[in-house]
Order: C-alpha cells, then sequence, then structure tokens
C-alpha cells in the first residue's frame, strides 16, 4: 500500500482541483440568472453557459499542471508527443470510428422514433452537395472545439488514468476514471445540461446515464491514449463527439419532416438511443485493452526471467 500511497494523494489531488472550478461556478451562475443556465431560452443566459462550459473543460489540464507542481512529480510522461510515426491509423480512427457511431445512433433513432418518415427523409437527399459540404465545414469549425476537448483529455487520459491504472490496475481503472469523468459532469447536468431538465428522476437519471457514457467513451478514449503514447488521438475524438455530434449531424442531413418530428423527442430518450454505438466501441476497446495488457504483463515476465 506504501508504494500506492503517492499515487492516490495525486489522484485525490488531481480530482479536487478538476471538479473545483464546475463545483463552484455552475451553481453560482444558476443563483444569479434565477435559472438553470443550461436549460434556459434565453440567448443571453446560453451563451453564458457556453463560455462556462468551453472554460471548465480546460479544468483538468489545469489540474494536471498544478498536481504536478504540488506533488512535486515533475512532468515526466506527459503524453504531449504527437508520435504520428506508426500511430496515423489511430489519429484516423478517432474521427471515423466517432462519426460511424452517430451516423448509428441517427439509425436507431429513425426505427425506434420516427416512425412515419423515410430513409430519405432521415437522409435526405435534396441538396446532397450542400449537406456534406456542412458537414465538412462543421469539421474544420470543430478544430475550435479541440482546445477544450484537449483540456479535458490531457487531465483525463494524460494524468488520471495512468495513476489509477498503478492503484487498481486497468480493468478497474476503466470503470472508476469514467464514473469520475461522469461524476464532473453532474454540476452541468443539474443545471440541465445535455438533458434538460424535463423528465423522470432528474436529475439523478441524468447523471447515472452521463457516468455509463463516460465509462463506455474512457474504454476507447483510454485505448487511442494507450497505443500512441498521446493524448491528441482522444483530443480529436472528443471534439467530434462534442460538435459533430448525432443531435447535430441529424440536424444538418435530415428533411424538415424528419426534424420537425425529431424536435418533439425528449433529450433523455435520445441519449439512450445513442448508447449502442457507444458500448459497441467500448466493449470492443475494453477487450483490446486486456489483450494488450496481458501481453505486456508477459513479455514483462519474460524480460525478468532472461
Amino acid at each position: 500500500m506504501k508504494n500506492k500511497a503517492p499515487q492516490i494523494k495525486r489522484i485525490v489531488i488531481f480530482c479536487i482541483l478538476a471538479f473545483l472550478p464546475l463545483c463552484v461556478f455552475t451553481p453560482l451562475l444558476d443563483f444569479a440568472y434565477g435559472e438553470k443556465i443550461f436549460a434556459s431560452d434565453d440567448p443571453k443566459v446560453a451563451a453564458a453557459a457556453y463560455s462556462l462550459g468551453a472554460l471548465c473543460m480546460f479544468a483538468p489540464a489545469v489540474a494536471n499542471i498544478l498536481t504536478r507542481l504540488i506533488t512535486k512529480e515533475g512532468f515526466s510522461q506527459t503524453y504531449l508527443g504527437l508520435n504520428f510515426s506508426g500511430n496515423v491509423k489511430y489519429y484516423i480512427a478517432s474521427v471515423v470510428i466517432k462519426l460511424a457511431e452517430n451516423f448509428f445512433s441517427i439509425f436507431l433513432i429513425w426505427q425506434l422514433f420516427l416512425e412515419n418518415c423515410r430513409f430519405s427523409d432521415i437522409f435526405c437527399t435534396d441538396n446532397a452537395d450542400k449537406r456534406a459540404a456542412t458537414i465538412l465545414l462543421q469539421l474544420g469549425v470543430s478544430v475550435i472545439i479541440f482546445f477544450p476537448a484537449f483540456g479535458e483529455e490531457w487531465g483525463w487520459r494524460g494524468y488520471l488514468m495512468p495513476k489509477l491504472e498503478k492503484v487498481m490496475g486497468r480493468p478497474a481503472s476503466i470503470i472508476v476514471g469514467g464514473i469520475i469523468w461522469g461524476l464532473w459532469h453532474a454540476p452541468l447536468t443539474i443545471s440541465g445540461h445535455n438533458f434538460g431538465t424535463d423528465y423522470k428522476f432528474y436529475p439523478y437519471l441524468g447523471i447515472a446515464l452521463m457516468c455509463l457514457m463516460c465509462v463506455l467513451m474512457n474504454a476507447f478514449l483510454t485505448l487511442l491514449t494507450d497505443k500512441t503514447k498521446s493524448v491528441y488521438p482522444a483530443s480529436l475524438c472528443h471534439m467530434v463527439n462534442n460538435n459533430l455530434s448525432a443531435f447535430v449531424i441529424f440536424g444538418i442531413i435530415a428533411s424538415e419532416k424528419a426534424l420537425i418530428q425529431f424536435s418533439q423527442i425528449s433529450a433523455i430518450k435520445i441519449f439512450w438511443v445513442c448508447i449502442p454505438s457507444i458500448a459497441i466501441t467500448g466493449i470492443a476497446s475494453f477487450i483490446l485493452l486486456m489483450k494488450y495488457n496481458v501481453r505486456n504483463e508477459h513479455n514483462q515476465i519474460e524480460h525478468k526471467e532472461k
């Protein structure tokens, strides 16, 4: 336990520093505006909510730096190298797989909720070139989102996950790390982020659903980071997840008829439908991580025997 004590200390300090901004500023802004800012229809309040969310995405990165300074750990193993050599496939996969997840989620939304819509209403072919260009433009604009996404990834995958793995091993660290990441979103969820506030068991169901999604996503993001020893592929995936979600893509490719019906579906239901595609990637990533872990342990044993 003694050799784990420094890691546990760093985990605790990191989590306190990462959680503090959202836990303090979200309820303060809710109180200042007199409403849940992430569920507000007021453009000024919505702008304040967006600004808070974007700024607080840097909190894990700042927590990474401060924890290293406070504990005098230093800045080795920062995961800040690009490491392109031999890893280009992971950079590509970080974007392509997330986009594939989102399109599959759209297909499920159509099958489950949009009974009166045809395939051509969901994947509308009218002005197809314009719609495709809009998706590409949205992907280009996502570069703006990359920096806040990097702020989270350098904290969660670049600092917390390696520490958790040293304390509890890889399988448990994926689950615990995902739950920590999900709970970090709790102040936002309580304020109406992602799910709104008009659903049964608010906000507990929203928090639980966020934790589930974060555990599943954590497996893929950890795989990307572990394989490349870099946080940038995970940051790209996080960027696409936030700025080219199934919600956003649906708004670009669907017909007006489909959009009207889509707007009548609660956000909590849509997020439930997004779980299967994320689960497929997450479970596959978890299996690959376990195989990779076993192979490394086997190699280490052979090296010691020699």
